[in-house]
């Protein structure tokens, strides 16, 4: 059996945070070529759009939503959104993130607290 075979995700659902460039897009690309269908989210459209159009043109069926995990209060729109969509969410990727260099226990959850 082939690794290809052994890591074949046809039909699961990824949502990939921060999957706009960088590491999170490439995550998208790769579970796409699996079989996932994905949901990107990032904070700037423009950058989505353009993720977006990228993994069209590679045949990966893709969802994009603009959502700033910054603001706790949006997660669940976030996700109520992506289901509404997918139906469900089968893997997590929880790449969207700053430079902080301190332990995530002491990151403040009210912006402008840094």
């Amino acid at each position: 059996m082939s690794v290809k075979d052994l890591f074949q995700l046809d039909g699961k659902v990824a949502l990939i945070t921060g999957g706009s460039r960088g590491l999170g897009l490439q995550m998208a690309e790769a579970l796409g070529e699996m079989g996932c269908r994905v949901a990107i989210t990032a904070r700037k459209a423009g950058e989505l759009a353009e993720a977006k159009a990228h993994l069209r043109e590679l045949g990966i069926e893709v969802q994009t939503v603009v959502n700033d995990l910054q603001h706790f209060e949006g997660i669940p729109g976030l996700v109520d959104e992506i289901l509404g969509v997918q139906g469900d969410i089968d893997i997590l990727v929880n790449n969207a993130g700053a430079t902080w260099g301190a332990p995530a226990e002491d990151y403040p959850t009210k912006r402008g607290t840094r």
